[in-house]
């Protein structure tokens, strides 16, 4: 058995379960080893359990472990890319470093052809080329790569026959082999395919859901059920994608408050890539918001300042602080604060690591941690009960598809993970938001054990629907976002209360509504992701996961298994021929073919 400092044990208790990369340090604040996690919880806690199954080398560094940070990240391909860069970086005692990124694949555009294809690549030696990454190990041709071929139907033969191949049949290309190919309508996939790997994909996604709306309303339902797919392919990738930075050399800084304690978080790219990374912790009386930022950086930056300062929260004197840059550095310095794209990503990890911090640092401070806010919140709504616990709901969905509902709970004003529930949610897809939460609240009444209060991602026409069901048994109140979808006010009682009024307020309910948002939309692409990989195969009897699975490795998508005949389908390995044939009756005898 371990035994684990109080400081070690701490973070371990109040570390994330999400992606991100975590830094190891010794006693004299070295950084010795560098790692990347799916689940930071469950990775950085095993380093300091079952000892006996570890290597020499892993219980060589645990016993010179003092302390460790991390960082968390939206996806396993960002920790993948920030651990890489922080490692070379670094280089800590007890990584291998990497030796060269052309380990690693990439996706490969050939933009300068006529009729562009699509490849997975190590090489990077096509100056004309378009390439992204790189990816994971596991990212290969037959996952991503199948998935945006699906989309953007771009072929992926390395030399054009002259006549089309079974991917047309399978609708994974366009076919530019053909005579019958628009060049047009293949540029304008090679287009959108750029567009998207470029890290406009929110923008592409918008636009074909305009076109889908505007073919179901003049009565084109093939041309709209093509855009659905496209939209349902480009959401899924998007969930699991991340962009790099295009930028040379620039600071992202972000910072939480809450009363008197603020955490700054400041991440350094330096030649495109994630340097480092460090916090900053003050706890201080009387802080004025306006000075924050511009405080933080006239003390922060002395030498080693970067061409470019991006920053979450707006700074509100920040010609101001530019001047000062330009005076220290003798060159201009500009302070951006982005609204989209690759830098507002940054930005938003950046402001979720300060949220971390900021927890850690005020968990640390215990009499002023959660408890007093829950007794400011019962004040600001006149409540009768200070709210020691409280249930967060939030709807989420996807074009009224896979629709979902999240239950944070908050004891004391601290999440409490145990507690938390999911649900899917039983009514069509055609239903609104209010009639999934009376839904919703209908299913949580019947548990019992009921929270002090019921706080709901809505406004008036939403509270009062639950207040229906709930009755007097538990106060409810609604939490309203603005057009930014950032929370603005509560509805309570019949009334509006505004939370700009107080800051401190404002950050407690946001910080909730973030996270039942966080823990509704987590739900909802998990089982988005697991319907891509739900099919007609599942009604066959005889093929099971492995050969489903195989089957869709092999040939991509239904369609194309369908289009196939049973002498194709019987060369999947583990099929068969008399399972092929099965396979193969089925899709016909069903469809009359």
């Amino acid at each position: 058995m371990t035994v684990l400092n109080e400081k070690i044990a701490y973070l371990l208790s109040t570390c994330p379960e999400k992606p991100g990369v975590y830094l190891m340090k010794d006693n004299k604040g070295n950084t010795i080893y560098v790692g990347k996690a799916v689940n930071l919880k469950n990775r950085v806690s095993s380093y300091f359990t079952n000892m006996s199954a570890h290597s020499y080398k892993t219980k060589k560094m645990v016993s010179n472990i003092e302390t460790f940070e991390y960082i968390v990240l939206d996806n396993e391909r960002q920790a993948f890319l920030t651990e890489s860069d922080l490692i070379k970086s670094l280089r800590p005692k007890y990584n291998i470093l990497m030796k060269d990124d052309k380990s690693y694949p990439y996706i490969k555009i050939t933009a300068q052809e006529q009729f562009p294809g699509i490849y997975v690549t190590r090489n990077r030696s096509d100056k004309n080329a378009k390439y992204f990454g790189p990816y994971p190990g596991r990212v290969s041709k037959k996952n991503t790569v199948t998935l945006l071929q699906s989309a953007f139907m771009l072929r992926s033969c390395k030399k054009m026959a002259k006549r089309p191949c079974i991917n047309y049949d399978m609708h994974l290309c366009l076919a530019p082999c053909s005579e019958d190919c628009d060049k047009n309508k293949y540029r304008e996939a090679v287009d959108a395919a750029l567009r998207f790997l470029s890290g406009n994909g929110r923008d592409l996604i918008d636009e074909y859901k305009s076109k889908m709306q505007a073919e179901s309303d003049n009565l084109n339902f093939e041309k709209a059920a093509y855009y659905r797919d496209r939209i349902n392919l480009l959401t899924t990738i998007s969930d699991n994608y991340i962009l790099d930075t295009d930028r040379n050399s620039a600071d992202i800084i972000a910072y939480a408050r809450m009363k008197d304690f603020v955490s700054f978080f400041v991440m350094n790219i330096r030649d495109g890539k994630v340097a480092d990374k460090k916090t900053v912790n003050i706890h201080q009386e009387r802080i004025e918001d306006t000075d924050i930022g511009y405080e933080f950086i006239r003390q922060y930056y002395d030498t080693n300042i970067p061409k470019e300062i991006v920053v979450y929260n707006e700074i509100m004197n920040r010609e101001d602080t530019e001047q000062w840059l330009f005076n220290n550095c003798g060159r201009k310095v500009s302070i951006t604060v982005p609204k989209k794209g690759k830098l507002k990503k940054l930005a938003d990890a950046a402001y979720e690591n300060a949220v971390v911090t900021l927890n850690l640092f005020m968990g640390q401070h215990k009499n002023l941690a959660g408890t007093s806010m829950v007794y400011s919140l019962a004040s600001f709504l006149g409540l009768e009960t200070v709210p020691d616990v409280i249930e967060a709901f939030d709807i989420s969905h996807l074009s009224g598809q896979d629709a979902v509902a999240s239950q944070a709970v908050f004891k004391e004003g601290v999440p409490y993970k145990s507690g938390y529930r999911r649900y899917i949610i039983k009514g069509d897809n055609t239903r609104s938001d209010t009639d999934s939460l009376r839904e919703v609240m209908e299913r949580r009444m019947k548990r019992g054990d009921y929270p002090d209060l019921f706080l709901i991602d809505g406004g008036f026409n939403q509270v009062a629907a639950v207040c229906d069901i709930v009755g007097d048994r538990v106060p409810v109140a609604g939490m309203v976002k603005d057009d930014k979808h950032k929370t603005r006010a509560l509805i309570y009682d019949s009334k509006e209360y505004d939370l700009q009024s107080d800051r401190n307020l404002f950050v407690f309910i946001s910080s909730i509504q973030n996270e039942a948002h966080r823990f509704a939309i987590e739900y909802n692409r998990k089982k988005r992701a697991k319907k891509v990989y739900e099919s007609e195969l599942d009604n066959i009897p005889g093929v099971g996961e492995n050969i489903k699975a195989a089957l869709l490795k092999h040939f991509g998508s239904v369609r194309a298994i369908k289009a196939a005949g049973w002498q194709q389908i019987a060369k999947v390995q583990g099929v068969g021929v008399k399972r092929a044939k099965a396979i193969y009756d089925y899709f016909h005898k069903s469809y009359g073919g």
